[in-house]
């Protein structure tokens, strides 16, 4: 009897976090993607010859299943990268989502949910280091949603 309550006691305080988190994801302007390459999380990188100048370009991919995956990209038009403590990612654990997360959802709810922030910063697990973390700001290219609010 004693674990049948335990039981039901994690599974309501579970739902109970998801849910905040998914609120404070949703009134959030700024929002973190982690993203560790594997072989649903690609990542790519080329040069663009523009003018006579050579940019680079990020781009990172999370693909979902029967879709087109959801692109982040990191370029001269979101140049924005911060070196900041490791503590970051304890602090900020309730706004950082992961591919595990965004799929959880279809595309179109996925890029609806990150697609209207203001600010989408990535977070590559090959950026982490010892005592910093390296953040990109990033374009989001889904599908074009449909607004909820």
């Amino acid at each position: 009897m004693k674990t049948l309550f335990l039981f039901f006691c994690i599974f309501f305080f579970q739902t109970e976090i998801n849910s905040q988190n998914l609120e404070k994801i949703k009134n959030s302007d700024t929002i973190y993607v982690h993203f560790k390459l594997s072989k649903d999380q690609l990542h790519l990188y080329t040069k663009i010859i523009k003018n006579k100048n050579i940019e680079k370009r990020d781009e990172y991919f999370f693909t979902f299943k029967n879709s087109f995956p959801m692109t982040f990209t990191h370029d001269y038009l979101s140049p924005e990268e911060k070196k900041i403590s490791k503590s970051f990612l304890k602090k900020n654990k309730d706004l950082i989502v992961t591919y595990d997360f965004i799929t959880k959802y279809n595309l179109a709810e996925a890029t609806d949910l990150i697609g209207h922030k203001k600010k989408v910063y990535l977070i590559d697990d090959d950026d982490i280091g010892w005592f910093t973390i390296k953040l990109k700001e990033v374009k989001v290219m889904g599908t074009l949603p449909k607004s909820i609010e």
